[in-house]
Order: C-alpha cells, then sequence, then structure tokens
C-alpha cells in the first residue's frame, strides 16, 4: 500500500502557510485498507516529529511535532500498513511557514504619488456624475544580488496587483491577492523566485489596480468602498549561499508612474 497525494492544509507542497497546527492529508493505492500509518517530518533538516505506528484507518493528521517557526521548511512522509498489516512504500511531501509574527513583516505600505478623488466626486455615471478613472500604478525596484539559494517574495495590495521579475511574470494568480473585507484582513501571497534572480542586476516591477477595494463592486457598480488610496506592500527575501540574508521591502527607493498603457482597469467596466 502508497500513499497518494499528500497534501498541507489540503495544498500540494505549499508555501507561506500561517497554520502552526497545519493539517495533513493522503489518500491510498494498492492493498484493500489502510489499518495504520507512521508521520516523520523534519524541520529545516532536523527531525522534528515521529508518530510511530499509528493504528488507525484516518488518511488525514493534525501536526504534532516540534513548535513550527516563521520560514521552517518541513519535510514529511507517510508510510502506510494495509489490512494484513504489511508495511508499504513511504511517500514524502513538504512545506513551508510563512510569517507567523507581525514584526516578520519589515516592509511598508507604498502608494502612488497623487491625491485620488473624493467618493463624492466618484459617483456613477447613472447617478449623472462623471466617473473618475485611474490609470494603473507601476512600481519599480532595481537591486543586485549574487549567489542566491533560496528566494521568496511575500505580497499583498488593497487593489489588485501582478508582479514581475526581470519582466517575467511571478506565479499564476489571477487577481491577486484576491477578494477579502478589507476593513478585517488582507491576504497576501508567498512565491518562490529563486529560479527567477540573476546574478547581478535585477528588476521587480508590480502593476496595481482599483480591484473591488477602490473599483466598481455589487449590482450598482458602487466605488471606493473600502478606501480612495489603492497601496501596495511587498518583501523580498534572499538568503545566500553563505547563511546571508537580503531583505528588499517596499519603501520610498522604490520608484512610481502611472504613465503606463493601461489607463484604467476595473473588475466590472473592464481595462
Amino acid at each position: 500500500m502508497r500513499p497518494i497525494r499528500l497534501r498541507t492544509e489540503y495544498l500540494n507542497n505549499p508555501i507561506g502557510i500561517d497554520r502552526i497546527k497545519p493539517r495533513l492529508s493522503w489518500n491510498c493505492e494498492g492493498g484493500v485498507k489502510q489499518t495504520a500509518y507512521r508521520i516523520r517530518a523534519t524541520v529545516n533538516g532536523k527531525e522534528a516529529w515521529d508518530s510511530q505506528k499509528v493504528m488507525s484507518d484516518s488518511m488525514h493528521c493534525v501536526w504534532d511535532g516540534l513548535p513550527l517557526q516563521s520560514r521552517d521548511v518541513v519535510n514529511w512522509t507517510v508510510t502506510l500498513w494495509d489490512d494484513t498489516n504489511t508495511e508499504g512504500e513511504t511517500t514524502a511531501s513538504s512545506f513551508e511557514m510563512g510569517f507567523l509574527l507581525k514584526t516578520d513583516w519589515k516592509a511598508d505600505w507604498i502608494t502612488g504619488d497623487y491625491v485620488p478623488k473624493t467618493k463624492r466626486n466618484l459617483l456613477r455615471a447613472y447617478m449623472g456624475g462623471t466617473v473618475t478613472r485611474y490609470p494603473v500604478d507601476c512600481f519599480r525596484k532595481e537591486f543586485t544580488c549574487e549567489h542566491i539559494k533560496k528566494a521568496r517574495l511575500y505580497i499583498t495590495a488593497c487593489g489588485l496587483y501582478e508582479a514581475r521579475m526581470n519582466g517575467q511574470r511571478i506565479g499564476d494568480f489571477v487577481m491577486a491577492p484576491g477578494y477579502t473585507d478589507y476593513n478585517k484582513r488582507v491576504q497576501y501571497q508567498t512565491y518562490d523566485v529563486t529560479e527567477q534572480i540573476v546574478s547581478g542586476t535585477n528588476e521587480i516591477t508590480v502593476q496595481l489596480a482599483d480591484g473591488w477595494y477602490r473599483g466598481s463592486v455589487g449590482a450598482w457598480g458602487c466605488l471606493c468602498e473600502y478606501g480612495y488610496e489603492t497601496k501596495l506592500l511587498a518583501q523580498l527575501e534572499l538568503e545566500h549561499n553563505d547563511g546571508n540574508r537580503t531583505v528588499i521591502c517596499t519603501d520610498s527607493t522604490w520608484q512610481w508612474s502611472d504613465d503606463g498603457p493601461i489607463r484604467f482597469a476595473d473588475n466590472k467596466d473592464g481595462e
């Protein structure tokens, strides 16, 4: 019997999760019925959990190893026993923790260099007002680096963002960071950008549109339901071969322009 489709929080080898006791799950292949399982895990290369042989047909469990910290890299394996008590193959999976503490964020929220209109001046056309359109914000940061072992980008926005590293799009998330009640929470994403970093000069660019934060929402297309000013938060962490880290954060050194090719972008009214 062999475990297949290993998942952490229902995701395949996720990075950037924030549950300190994540749920692990799997399916079975071969055999008639699972009768026992064993989980073994390492955190940053050190042994962190050995469940021993657990007599159970359950195909999920909750992390019960050493307490997890921000940025921990966890590799875990599952071994199963079938109805004949025969030990099967071992299958491996992994996950990586995101930021668990507010202090992990070193970046600042940044915005475009303009004064946004108030809601009074953003009435929809059906009300007899004039709809104000904003061009897509374009942010840029240039940096140099050498001998990179691992690179992670932690990023979110009040609005919709699309990030690129050296002209290549980062990830495949469409309409990131997704819709939330911005009054309560803003989701962030974690991307592995190791392969997109080159030795020497690099350039990270981010386009930022209104999205649900400032754009048209609901049946009446109301504007500015959550705020008048879109903003970006990003933190790029580079781990060098010698173990040192470089952190590049959104701050006042980033360049900004609203003179790009996209003159406005709205979820309901298009680009």
